[in-house]
């Protein structure tokens, strides 16, 4: 290889590590002024920032009954708990299932092992949306549309912050309007109360 050749690559490979070198290292001004801005899952305020409230909810519950008449022998569930359509949630002493008729999430047991149960025994409830929802009121002039991006959190400790889509409430009781729908595997809890802000 000729040596001005060698040359030149030195000499790239030296700027290359000046520059990575600045690039990467940031100087106590550039990292006091990183430290200084927010969290990235910061919840900002400002006066002109809309926050609206309301309750974690799955849509309201309906009843999930024994279709066989036994004995409880095993419960699979706790209350709370996310299922899929199918998922057995509790066995009877003769074989016999009492499955989830759609997914959801589980409401309190109303059966203890060793009860026994005849066709039409409430096992449990179970949400009629399979997904967590927050309805809210908003006014005329709400910036929050059906459709718009929003910031959930919940207002207990620890805080849990996110996101969720508007849209029409599919139930007015109590006024609401809109609803912010959330996945179900947020870790928002039923019943909590939650603050919901547009995203920017």
């Amino acid at each position: 290889m000729k040596k001005s050749t060698l040359l030149i690559i030195v000499a790239v490979l030296a700027a290359a590590a000046v520059l990575g070198r600045r690039w990467w290292v940031k100087s106590d001004s550039e990292v006091a002024a990183l430290a200084a801005g927010p969290a990235p899952a910061a919840i900002i305020l400002d006066s002109t920032s809309v926050v609206l409230s309301g309750r974690v909810g799955a849509g309201g519950t309906e009843p999930v009954l024994a279709k066989k008449p036994g004995r409880i022998r095993n419960v699979y569930f706790d209350e709370g708990q996310y299922v899929r359509r199918g998922t057995v949630i509790a066995k009877l002493a003769d074989y016999n299932f009492v499955t989830a008729p759609h997914d959801g999430f589980l409401g309190k047991r109303q059966v203890v092992v060793g009860e026994y149960v005849k066709p039409g025994t409430v096992v449990t409830s179970i949400s009629r949306r399979g997904y967590l929802l927050v309805p809210v009121v908003a006014s005329a002039g709400s910036p929050i549309q059906p459709g718009d991006s929003v910031r959930v959190w919940a207002t207990s400790r620890p805080t849990r912050v996110v996101t969720g889509v508007a849209a029409l409430a599919s139930d007015t009781t109590g006024g609401a309007n809109l609803e912010i729908r959330c996945a179900s595997r947020a870790p928002l809890h039923l019943g909590e109360a939650a603050s919901v802000q547009l995203k920017r």
